[in-house]
């Protein structure tokens, strides 16, 4: 029994010590609110459930079990980040089951911890997303309950900070500094296949015209339902407008709530399916059989469920399953957080396959026959010609030349069919998402650009989707997010996109949780 007590604070102390992504300067930190109200008392119920036989109803510990509140608690995770705190839960408990919640769960978890120490909720959840929390510091809180900004870390810091108990811990520069992003526009250029116009005065960032009209009330759906977070929007055949929204929330799991919606060429709701199908929504393709191709971007082991690519037909038949339901890997049979899916007209299957930023996690575009047989895989991690961090969504031109949103490398890159590399493109924004309609027109979706030091750093770009010909690389209108603060958060305006055959241009939110249609003016 004493083996299978889950010390979770002990694997979080020695974590802390251990290493860790650090916040940089502007950072948003645990005292500004990175929780809400709801998500603490839903997670209140989960740590009952799950945690408090080892920690405590009062999370002040239990025998081999650490208390989870108070100094030498926070004190272990000061100068770290709340991502590396939620990953540390994410993977140690239960201990005899790691993982066995889901990321929401995990989230009202840290949730419940978050304010039994005093930092307070704010009017967004948390979200579940590792990359989005490591923009997050994790501080002492402030007597009275006061939030304060977090405090500078300096690019060229190199003292060393005490630990508990003395130990030293490195200081760490803040994540991506201005070294890093030399580093890829040296990259960039080494690759000798950077676009000729991506210097072009014509594309200076967030310069161009807004020709758009946006409409964020286009979509009617049915009493008492409400749009969740969202990164996947798609049109089919007959100008129907496809959905795959996360339940109202930010994870379907244990939701009775269909996420596919249907809507028609006027945003009427049709209909809606998937229920207990989909984890986590978090690309979806419509190919010329208008079957929907949906990535499942989370997994539940014990469920066995997520990290699948699903293909429906527009009844709500699934029709095939890729991937290994409820595992994680890096072999032809098995994906770890995919990102995006794209059909070929030829019938190749194309999956994007890795969340996660950084070494050691996957950073690969895979290529699979009509029948999905697996043909090959190109691409790993890094910041060279052809490597990716974070391949985060796909698109195709006229010529069937493969586009990959590279996000954390802040570029788009086009390939053959094969993987050979043919372009990079730096003045489309950091991709979160990227479509190309019939004429070669790429619409990219920028929901992450920061100017302060931390998540998203890319000083002097801003929120919004930008319009250009593939052909000659100009970007010729822009429409900004409309966040009137968006580097105080990890996410804003669409990360999902598509357009009509009319111009109109869809984008799905999952900051603001809604599906925004622009038409021009």
């Amino acid at each position: 029994m004493r083996n299978r007590i889950a010390v979770l604070a002990s694997a979080l102390a020695l974590f802390a010590v251990a290493g860790g992504a650090a916040w940089g300067q502007g950072a948003a930190s645990v005292l500004n609110g990175a929780y809400t109200d709801a998500q603490a008392q839903r997670g209140a119920d989960q740590f009952s459930a799950h945690c408090a036989a080892c920690h405590g109803s009062g999370l002040t510990g239990n025998g081999e079990a650490p208390a989870l509140v108070g100094g030498e608690f926070i004190s272990n995770w000061a100068g770290l980040t709340l991502g590396d705190l939620f990953e540390r839960i994410r993977t140690t408990m239960p201990q005899d089951n790691p993982g066995k919640l889901s990321r929401g769960q995990y989230a009202e978890i840290l949730s419940f911890i978050l304010k039994s120490n005093g930092y307070p909720a704010g009017q967004k959840e948390m979200d579940t997303r590792t990359e989005f929390l490591k923009a997050v510091a994790f501080v002492p809180p402030v007597p009275g309950g006061h939030a304060q900004a977090a405090p500078a870390a300096p690019a060229a810091q190199t003292a060393q900070a005490a630990g508990p108990g003395g130990q030293a811990r490195p200081a760490r520069p803040p994540m991506f500094p201005p070294a890093d992003l030399k580093a890829l526009d040296a990259a960039n250029q080494a690759s000798g296949v950077l676009s000729a116009t991506a210097n072009d005065p014509r594309n200076a960032p967030n310069a161009q015209p807004n020709p758009y009209v946006s409409n964020e009330q286009f979509f009617k759906l049915p009493d008492g339902r409400k749009f969740g977070s969202s990164s996947s929007v798609a049109v089919d055949s007959k100008g129907h407008i496809w959905v795959a929204e996360r339940c109202g929330a930010n994870n379907c799991a244990g939701s009775p709530v269909n996420p596919v919606v249907e809507f028609d060429a006027k945003g009427n709701y049709i209909k809606s399916f998937g229920a207990g199908m989909i984890l986590f929504p978090h690309s979806l393709f419509i190919d010329k059989k208008d079957h929907l191709w949906i990535a499942d971007g989370h997994v539940d082991a014990a469920a066995k469920k997520g990290n699948v690519v699903l293909e429906f037909d527009t009844s709500g038949k699934l029709l095939r399953t890729m991937g290994t339901p409820g595992a994680s890997g890096n072999d032809s049979k098995t994906f770890n957080e995919p990102n995006s899916v794209l059909v070929a007209p030829n019938g190749n299957i194309f999956i994007a396959d890795g969340h996660e930023a950084g070494p050691g996690h996957n950073a690969r575009v895979m290529k699979f026959d009509s029948k999905g047989n697996f043909i090959k895989q190109w691409g790993d991690h890094g910041i060279g010609g052809g490597q990716f961090d974070v391949p985060h969504t796909l698109a195709m031109d006229s010529k069937g030349n493969l586009y990959v949103g590279d996000r954390w490398n802040n570029r788009i890159q086009s390939f053959t069919q094969d993987g050979k590399l043919l372009k990079i493109y730096t003045q489309f924004g950091r991709p979160s998402g990227i479509y190309i309609d019939k004429n070669d027109i790429l619409y990219s979706t920028d929901s992450e650009s920061r100017s302060p030091m931390g998540y998203g750093y890319h000083p002097g770009w801003k929120r919004g989707i930008r319009i250009g010909s593939v052909k000659d690389g100009i970007v010729t209108a822009f429409i900004p997010d409309t966040d009137p603060n968006p580097d105080a958060g990890a996410t804003s305006g669409g990360e999902g996109i598509w357009a009509d055959n009319k111009g109109n241009v869809y984008s799905a939110q999952v900051g603001q949780r809604n599906i925004v249609r622009y038409a021009k003016k």
